[in-house]
């Protein structure tokens, strides 16, 4: 969900405590995936069976590639609540998160289409 509409949609607050949520969410998952690998790296060099090993090593792999990927969504999610969070605050009174998202900034796509039409 793009942040302006969870903004609009749920208010500042509340969206930033389920942004957090969610990426920390990722973060126990990635945290899961290096014990997991780990486990199985100690385990690759008992007495399995090819098959066994075979499948360790398939698991191995998946497990790198997820934890991988849930690090990395861990960090975009947070860094963007964050910078986000770091602007939520008015300058002149010194409110924070008290504001309604009227527009995201971004053009619409059909809106690009009409004006390139009508010039």
């Amino acid at each position: 969900m793009q942040p302006a509409l969870g903004i609009r949609k749920l208010g500042f607050k509340r969206w930033f405590e389920r942004q957090l949520i969610e990426s920390h969410l990722f973060l126990v998952t990635c945290f899961l995936c290096l014990v997991l690998v780990l486990a199985l790296l100690e385990e690759l060099g008992s007495h399995a069976s090819v098959l066994e090993r075979t499948l360790m090593f398939a698991t191995i792999l998946g497990g790198t590639a997820l934890g991988i990927l849930s690090w990395n969504r861990y960090r975009v999610i947070l860094f963007r609540a964050l910078q986000l969070s770091e602007r939520s605050t008015c300058e002149g009174c010194g409110a924070h998160a008290r504001f309604n998202v009227i527009d995201s900034g971004r053009a619409e796509v059909g809106d690009i289409v009409e004006n390139r039409e009508g010039a």
